[in-house]
């Protein structure tokens, strides 16, 4: 897996970890926000990981034909 992706996959457990305690205990505002940006750093996690997972699967089709 790319490191940039694994980043962002880390990044978004992390921030919405930490915005679902400070929801809980602290700043209900931070703790959304951080949430909010956990679950985006998920979203383009996954959306990489789909690109990529398409692009091995063309080249190996276009390994199969050559």
């Amino acid at each position: 897996m790319n490191p940039v992706t694994l980043a962002f996959a880390i990044l978004g457990l992390t921030g919405f970890a930490l915005g679902a305690v400070l929801t809980a205990t602290g700043p209900f505002e931070m703790g959304v926000i951080l949430m909010g940006m956990g679950l985006m750093f998920q979203v383009i996690s996954l959306v990489r990981i789909k690109r990529a997972k398409k692009k091995a699967e063309e080249e190996g089709r276009s390994d199969a034909r050559g």
